[in-house]
């Protein structure tokens, strides 16, 4: 039995695998790697994320003798990457997270993401005073908020409205912190 333990642990793991890769969007192949490519929706954003160029967080310097990696749409080349997508066409499926944000809980700062290579974001108290207006013009598809107002001190507890503004596009949402 103990012969067979190894064998059965390799087919445990390639039947593990295979069940993986089959539920990637892509494979990216060289001679000595396999790199499935996938992508998690969240509840707050079901929407598939498309149209940007996602990475790989590291250094592609050892890919086996190879200067690419590639497959399914998606290419690395040798060198240092990393984890960003770049930013979008428009805001439609721009979303802010966590929501709600628990300061409790270690929250610390509200992102935004899918957004524009040049974005406005306006973060409104409920009775529609402007608290902070934030404004993104690098390549990336993310910023951050700090929890502060424009003064620089801290938000208190409650329900925000943003109005988030790129593309020639706007959306709007609500954002729930708690202190």
């Amino acid at each position: 039995m103990r012969k067979y333990a190894g064998l059965f642990y390799r087919l445990a793991l390639f039947a593990a695998m295979s069940s993986l890769y089959g539920l990637t969007g892509a494979l990216i192949r060289s001679n000595s790697y396999v790199i499935p490519v996938s992508e998690q929706t969240m509840v707050g954003n079901s929407a598939p994320k498309t149209g940007g160029g996602y990475s790989l967080l590291g250094t592609t310097g050892q890919l086996g003798g190879s200067s690419s990696l590639s497959g399914g749409g998606y290419s690395i080349y040798w060198g240092p990457v990393n984890s960003w997508t770049s930013s979008q066409q428009n805001v439609s499926t721009a979303h802010a997270y966590p929501n709600p944000c628990d300061i409790n809980d270690n929250c610390a700062s509200i992102t935004f993401t899918r957004l524009t290579l040049s974005a406005e974001i306006y973060i409104y108290t409920i009775s529609g005073e402007l608290v902070k207006r934030i404004n993104k013009s690098d390549n990336l598809d993310t910023i951050g908020w700090d929890l502060k107002n424009s003064n620089g001190s801290n938000v208190a507890s409650g329900l925000y409205i943003y109005l988030i503004k790129g593309g020639g596009t706007s959306k709007k949402g609500e954002l729930v912190l708690v202190r």
